[in-house]
């Protein structure tokens, strides 16, 4: 679909409704005590102790002479073991992440004499237990490096991860499959399943990016999960007063203006942005009820500056400098409450309500056409609840609710947006091209039990959630967007498209008869979707270096339209996981393992709200501009009425899902480093998307090359078909990566990537077309699309390198002085000739081969993070001087190309041969086939797009200058 750029089982698990992804919050230290011959020691105490814990944990070994200690929040603690008659075994320096096991060994010796035995720095680097890669940072790296100062930014440092336009590209899932969560709390954006929520690092203790290998208990993402935990009180008072400036002399001018495109008319950089609040943390009773507090307003403006002559009456003159101001409120509160010894109640706000005021649409005319001041953000509450009994059974609740908005507001909402395609660039006059009202919530519930039996841990769970959403969707200002156009197919000359949603609900209405088309200004549409998902998994220590793990899960979605009705409803979401972890030498330092998941997606509410939300879309040509002259002339173009008020489904719908498989060694070499080695394979097993029927204008919903209805595709000329294909996406990767956790003042993280990412369609953002609707992308609407559409995929980087690390002076007048690097560097991007369709207004056909004409060129940056501390007195207040370099060297590089072949204003069919064109802008097939006529005999020469694969639409950022102090008591 065309759009704008922009039942037994789940009763039994009724009592553990749940949240679509169950991530942790917290980690667990676990091991054996054992004499000095390595027999096993019952009866030995064991105690652990962090300033992250509220009192201390202890027990008494087992037979066996195993400990465990659950749900612990993340921190480094200390463990002590004692018995009468031996040493007292004491480890320090023991780092605990979330959702990571730290296992240790423990030897009792014979003490003459009161003696205890310290071990410090030594708690292992790598997990043993489980397959989950990815990284783990917490302020030990995210305050070290220079990094944008928000919670996602950490993603950039995980190998196998890159950007596209939505968000984290995980191993070939585009950056619109992940999910994002906080305090255990989904967050994903509830439309298109991307980032929506603001968190800086101020709020964070830590952030786990998880790249693949995760076992039954995570779920509804076909991508990776960015999994946030904040920052707590404790048994002493602890805060921050912190500002940050950026800009204005301190940013680079931007130099590309001359290396883009004539289409593209505007560029944009910083031009200042003021970060300033402060955090408090603490008790309100000591071991008991803590209490932590962040306020952070953060106040940018960017600078958009016209690069191109605009014709439009009232536009901005060349060189104008337009401002935009996004002012943001970012808050976070959380209480942890221990209500008895290992039972902990914790309630979690935050928050990012804020305006944006400015260029908020492309800059093509005057200021009615862009200018817009927009209300946007949320706020997000969680409740949780974690026990801890007999240290065998474990117990975690959570409720939790999410809150989306963004209401744009300014005059052009009540103006038609004219629209003129025959000048380059384009010109635009009126009022807004298009818009949304849009308000989405989320309410989800979870639980889980784990249970540890022998050498098993079994752990049952499960989730539910529902979506609310209401949106206004207006085509245009006043409900419509009036195109002009060249070369009318019947007089040669100028004609005019009126593009608008269709009201089915007026009176009269009837859509084989135009004088009954009304337009629908707005149209409103307030769907909503349930979830439910349960999981059963289980941990199997087979022998003490050897874990296998194995699990499935089983999730549910049903999908409402703007009636309150079921559209469809998939229930048959079977997501099998196995893996093992064999410690290959038993010492905890070392680890071959191997992983096979397949991850269902969580369809988001686009499809909701365009596919069963009445969207009914007119193509309505004929020879006025006047808006309210928009009904068809029979003497100009076909006009067409797109979609349906609820379309059809397949009744044999399937769920959406990937499979992924991956192998690894790691290595500890010395304490605190290690390297690895991992491959990954990941393709895509079945796609949900729309179909278009051409002679008739309605789509449906369907699995392609499967079940009942998504076995054929229909051809732009109405007469034509082919086999449908199955959706292609396979991404084949080997890396390399060497990891020194902070110690001895100094860390690192360094990867190499290798990647093959090869089919026909992208993910639920189609990277090639830009478009972002999930389900309901162009891919499959006219079988068209899919001519040439095999190849490499527009997110391949086939190299990948990546260094970050910091070092901290330790001596002299520079003691304590810290410096951070980051850089990376990716291969170009593959490149293809894409050619532009009148009917869908863009660029969608494949006119080459995809990913056939060669690559684009290397992307590359180097950042620097400066961090000097000043100690004010000797209970650790400081105040640190921080400076980021983003940019290191100025490098304003094209990193990826115009890949249009021709423009609008060229015609349908421009620089392609006449008996090669199926009429709309692509190439024509022999008949019922996806086997092209001919090919382009030289793209490079015969493309009418003067800027073809010459310039760019993408650069690296020009360089840029943050200066920050910080103080922490």
């Amino acid at each position: 679909m065309s759009r704008i750029l922009r039942p037994a089982l789940a009763a039994a698990l009724a009592l553990l409704a749940t949240a679509p992804s169950w991530a942790q919050t917290t980690g667990r230290i676990t091991g054996t005590v054992q004499d000095a011959q390595g027999g096993a020691m019952p009866g030995v105490v064991v105690t652990v102790s962090s300033s992250a814990l509220q009192g201390v944990r202890s027990m008494t070994t087992a037979a066996t002479g195993e400990f465990r200690f659950l749900a612990l929040p993340p921190g480094t603690y200390t463990l002590k073991a004692e018995m009468s008659g031996f040493k007292t075994y004491e480890q320090t320096g023991v780092v605990v992440g979330v959702d990571r096991t730290v296992e240790l060994a423990v030897k009792l010796t014979v003490a003459t004499v009161a003696e205890t035995v310290e071990v410090s720095g030594e708690s292992p680097v790598i997990d043993t237990t489980n397959t989950t890669t990815g990284i783990s940072a917490t302020a030990d790296l995210f305050t070290r490096i220079p990094l944008q100062r928000t919670f996602d930014d950490v993603a950039r440092v995980a190998p196998g991860t890159q950007q596209d336009a939505t968000g984290m590209v995980v191993y070939g899932s585009s950056g619109a499959e992940n999910q994002y969560i906080i305090e255990g709390l989904n967050t994903t954006g509830a439309r298109s399943g991307t980032l929506t929520k603001n968190l800086n690092f101020d709020f964070v203790d830590e952030v786990e990016v998880k790249t693949g290998g995760m076992p039954a208990e995570y779920g509804r993402l076909t991508g990776g999960a960015l999994n946030v935990l904040t920052k707590s009180g404790s048994n002493n008072f602890h805060g921050s007063v912190f500002g940050f400036f950026e800009g204005k002399g301190l940013a680079s001018n931007d130099n590309t203006a001359a290396d883009r495109p004539a289409w593209q008319t505007t560029t944009q950089k910083l031009d200042q942005k003021y970060d300033f609040g402060a955090s408090l943390g603490g008790y309100i009773v000591k071991d008991t009820l803590w209490f932590f507090g962040a306020y952070n307003r953060v106040n940018q403006t960017d600078n958009t500056t016209v690069i191109r002559t605009l014709t439009a009456p009232g536009a901005p003159a060349l060189g104008s400098v337009i401002p935009g101001t996004t002012k943001t409120d970012l808050f976070s509160g959380k209480l942890t409450w221990k209500i008895a010894p290992n039972h902990t109640l914790t309630g979690s706000v935050f928050g990012d309500p804020g305006t944006f005021d400015g260029p908020w649409l492309a800059i093509q005319g005057p200021e009615s056409t862009w200018k817009s001041l927009v209300d946007q953000g949320g706020t997000d509450y969680v409740a949780r609840y974690d026990g801890v009994f007999s240290n065998s059974l474990m117990v975690r609740g959570q409720y939790g609710h999410h809150q989306e908005k963004s209401i744009p507001g300014g005059p052009g909402r009540d103006m038609p947006a004219m629209i003129d395609q025959t000048v380059v660039p384009t010109e635009q006059t009126g009022g807004f091209a298009y818009f949304e009202d849009e308000r989405y919530t989320r309410d989800q519930a979870r639980a889980d039990v784990s249970k540890f039996l022998g050498n098993h841990e079994i752990k049952l769970g499960g989730d539910w959630y529902k979506v609310d959403s209401q949106v206004g969707r207006f085509m245009g200002g006043a409900g419509q967007r009036i195109y002009k156009l060249p070369n009318d197919p019947t007089t040669g000359g100028i004609y005019y498209r009126h593009r608008y949603y269709v009201d089915d609900l007026a009176g009269g209405y009837n859509r084989s008869d135009p004088s009954t088309w009304v337009i629908a200004d707005p149209l409103a549409v307030s769907p909503s979707s349930q979830g439910l998902s349960a999981y059963l998994q289980d941990s199997w220590k087979v022998v003490k270096n050897f874990t296998l793990n194995v699990g499935v899960r089983w999730e549910q979605q049903e999908v409402g339209n703007r009636e309150g009705q079921t559209a469809f409803k998939i229930s048959d979401n079977w997501a099998p996981r196995i893996g093992f972890v064999w410690d290959v030498k038993g010492d905890g330092k070392s680890k071959a393992y191997f992983h096979y998941g397949r991850y269902y997606e969580d369809i988001p509410q686009d499809i909701n709200i365009r596919a069963f939300g009445g969207e009914i879309t007119a193509f309505s040509y004929n020879y006025s501009p006047d808006p309210a002259d928009y009904l068809p002339d029979p003497a100009a173009r076909r006009s067409t009425l797109l979609g349906a008020p609820v379309e059809p489904v397949d009744p044999n719908l399937k769920g959406q899902f990937i499979n992924e498989y991956l192998g690894g060694y790691e290595q500890e070499i010395v304490p605190n480093f290690s390297l690895g080695v991992k491959a990954t394979y990941r393709n895509l097993g079945r796609v949900i998307e729309d179909f278009l029927v051409p002679a008739e204008g309605n789509y449906f919903i369907a699995n392609p090359g499967e079940g009942t209805l998504g076995q054929t595709l229909a051809f732009y000329d109405q007469v034509h078909t082919a086999p449908a294909p199955k959706a292609e996406r396979k991404e084949l990767a080997f890396e390399v990566d060497a990891r020194k956790r902070f110690s001895n003042n100094w860390q690192f993280l360094a990867s190499y990537v290798w990647e093959r990412l090869e089919g026909n369609y992208d993910g639920t953002f189609q990277n090639s077309t830009g478009q972002l609707d999930p389900n309901i992308n162009s891919a499959f609407d006219y079988a068209d699309f899919l001519v040439n559409a095999n190849g490499r995929l527009s997110a391949e980087r086939q190299n990948q390198f990546k260094f970050d690390g910091s070092y901290q002076f330790s001596k002299g007048p520079l003691n304590g002085l810290n410096l951070g690097l980051s850089t990376y560097w990716y291969s170009g991007l593959p490149l293809t000739a894409y050619g532009y369709s009148l009917a869908y207004a863009n660029w969608e056909y494949y006119l080459t081969p995809r990913g056939s004409l060669g690559r684009g060129p290397s992307d590359w940056e180097a950042n620097l993070h400066v961090n000097y501390p000043i100690k004010l007195d000797q209970r650790g207040t400081k105040l640190d001087l921080v400076m980021d370099i983003f940019n290191l060297f100025n490098r304003q590089s094209a990193i990826h190309l115009d890949e249009r072949y021709n423009l609008v204003a060229d015609g349908a069919c421009a620089g392609i041969p006449a008996n090669l064109c199926n009429g709309d802008g692509g190439l024509a097939t022999g008949g019922n086939t996806l086997t092209p006529l001919g090919r382009l005999s030289d793209p490079r020469s015969t493309a009418t797009n003067p800027d073809f694969l010459k310039k760019g639409i993408d650069f690296t950022l020009p360089r840029d200058i943050r200066f920050g102090v910080r103080l922490t008591f």
